[in-house]
């Protein structure tokens, strides 16, 4: 318990210093900009073995991931808004129970709810953070029996994603580029990390001059 308490008041921490760093470095701006952006990417993910009984062999570590944004830019540099996807993280084969009588197929995949921070650094790269809950989606197979089969899903309630990304534009609404990620699932103490080619539209655009 001490630990989840913890963690999450060093992400808070981390949290307020992103929005600290903003306001003292770039809020002394004569002409502002406010747009509200859409972004979508895709790609793959690595998720990092932590089984103490199941081998490199028998997982499978690089699985698709996709993500969605929606971020609103309240000032100068700063976009705060709510992030989500689906990260299929591994999924297992060959795992033998019952002295090597049954099989298991085991797969797990990830749908968080984020609240969302990203701030421009230099031209082209922002810095993300990512914090909020997560669906933890898993299904267990035995023999690969349609009937044979658990399908559940748990929710962890602490969990952050850490990454940058790079854009250029294609236009005057949008833009295209890459987006590295690490994702940690607190509940599980999971690690993964991807890489995402990612489109955005600005939905709305105008400058403000004060």
């Amino acid at each position: 318990m001490f630990d989840t308490i913890s963690k999450q008041g060093l992400w808070w921490v981390l949290l307020l210093g992103f929005i600290s760093m903003h306001t003292s470095l770039f809020c002394q701006r004569s002409e502002e900009f406010r747009s509200l952006k859409l972004v979508l990417g895709g790609g793959y993910g690595n998720y990092f073995n932590t089984f103490t009984n199941v081998s490199d062999q028998e997982v499978v570590n690089n699985r698709p991931s996709f993500c969605g944004k929606l971020l609103w830019q309240p000032e100068y540099r700063l976009r705060i808004g709510v992030e989500s996807g689906y990260y299929l993280i591994y999924s297992t084969t060959r795992i033998e129970t019952n002295n090597g009588t049954k099989k298991l197929t085991t797969n797990l995949s990830v749908i968080p709810i984020f609240l969302s921070l990203s701030m421009k650094v230099v031209n082209h790269i922002e810095l993300n953070f990512a914090t909020g809950l997560a669906d933890m989606i898993y299904t267990i197979n035995i023999n690969k029996s349609k009937t044979d089969k658990v399908v559940g899903h748990t929710f962890s309630m602490s969990n952050y994603a850490i990454g940058f990304t790079y854009s250029i534009p294609l236009g005057k609404k949008i833009d295209l580029g890459a987006e590295f990620k690490y994702m940690n699932l607190g509940k599980t103490e999971d690690s993964h990390v991807s890489g995402l080619i990612t489109i955005s539209y600005k939905i709305f655009n105008w400058k403000i001059n004060n």
